[in-house]
Parts: structure tokens; sequence; C-alpha cells
């Protein structure tokens, strides 16, 4: 089960990062790098969500800004498996720091729990066929702010291989 909600975490976190990274519209929000992914705490929230705490090493070259939500669904081959939301982020300007994230993982209606230990057990190290879709609020310090959307973004570049 750790390992599971594990590789949800490091799906979620690659959306936050990755998404933060290529607005146009904050153009100077750039060159932003993922570093290490991790679980601080996960616990069952209802039978089909879970709750956390992510650990997320993000290496920030370009100015201060603030993701305040996240939300994300996470594909495979298509079909929606879970969603994920995130809370608030805010990223320190040329910083390499390790921020700690609220996130929430649901399974989308027809997914079971076997169902999805299946899809991570045969996906875990190329993540292979998965896909998201995010929605992300950014704000910068001066209060401005856009929302960033992202279709069919491929996970398989996130894999550990």
């Amino acid at each position: 089960m750790r390992r599971i909600t594990g590789i949800l975490i490091r799906l979620a976190a690659a959306l936050l990062v990755l998404s933060g990274a290529s607005s146009c519209t904050l153009a100077k929000i750039k060159d932003l790098n993922l570093g290490s992914v991790g679980v601080k705490y996960l616990v069952p929230s209802s039978a089909r969500s879970l709750s956390g705490t992510l650990l997320l090493e993000v290496d920030n070259p370009s100015i201060s800004f603030t993701i305040t939500d996240v939300d994300g669904l996470i594909k495979c081959d298509g079909t929606p498996i879970v969603t994920v939301t995130a809370g608030e982020l805010p990223v320190q300007r040329k910083s390499v720091q390790v921020y700690e994230i609220p996130c929430t993982v649901t399974l989308c209606e027809g997914v079971s729990i076997l169902q999805l230990f299946r899809i991570v057990a045969q996906r875990a190290s190329s993540l292979e066929g998965l896909t998201a879709d995010a929605v992300l609020h950014v704000k910068l310090k001066n209060k401005m702010g856009t929302a960033i959307t992202f279709k069919d973004l491929d996970l398989s570049q996130f894999s550990s291989e």
C-alpha cells in the first residue's frame, strides 16, 4: 500500500512542478527542476480516498511564487483512475528546498482499489500509458495570478528508469 500511495504522490508532485514550470503567462517562472519526492505520511480518509503530506524537493532558480491549489486527474490508457488535489505550495526564489504539501488522492468512479494495485504493479517503473490533466492556480507576490491548464501530460517522463 505504501508503494502504491508513494507512486500516486510522485505523480501528483510531478504535476505540481511541471505545471509551474510551463506557464507562458508567468514567463519569469522557468527552469524549475524536480528533485526527490517522498511521503511524510498518508492515511486513509475514507474507503475511496487517502489524505497526507508529500515531500517535494524543488530547485527554483527564478522568482518566488505560490501555487494556491491543484486539481488533477490521472488516467491509465485514457481511462480516469484517480483525482489528486493538493494544497498551497509557496515556492521560494533562487533556492533548492524540500516542501511539505498537503494532498488528497481519490479513486474515480468504477475504479476499485484492486484495479489500482494492478495498474501500479504493472507500470510502477516506467509509468507507460499514464497521463494527467491538471488545473493549477499560481500567484506571484504582487497578487497577479493565473490558472494553468494541462491536458494529457505524459507521466512516463517522470519514471525512475
